[in-house]
């Protein structure tokens, strides 16, 4: 019987001390939890934040007004738009010819009949 008792007394000291743990290390988990959730809530508001801020960004009446402002294109001139025809009769331009830029006809001739445009 007393081999029993002291047994007993044994079982319920370990299981005190199992239990003490165990009860430190939930709540070690449960405030690592609050922490994640806290970081997960601060990361949503951040995306949500980013989210507006693209949206502003990206809108087309800002983008046109900036283009305008900063771009300073003008539309395309009707002489400034060539064929496929154009590009193939023409590969050396009024002003490289004026300018004296030399060719290489070895390229030209491969290039005009092997190739499309």
């Amino acid at each position: 019987m007393r081999q029993t008792t002291i047994f007993t007394l044994l079982l319920a000291a370990i299981m005190s001390v199992a239990l003490f743990y165990l009860k430190y290390e939930v709540t070690d988990l449960e405030h690592e939890l609050d922490i994640l959730n806290e970081a997960i809530v601060t990361d949503q508001e951040a995306i949500h934040v980013l989210n507006a801020e693209w949206s502003h960004l990206n809108d087309i009446a800002r983008i046109k007004d900036l283009a305008k402002r900063h771009l300073k294109m003008i539309p395309t001139e009707p002489n400034q738009i060539k064929s496929a025809k154009d590009l193939s009769d023409g590969l050396v331009g009024k002003e490289d010819a004026e300018n004296n830029v030399p060719i290489d006809k070895t390229w030209l001739m491969k290039n005009k009949k092997g190739s499309r445009l």
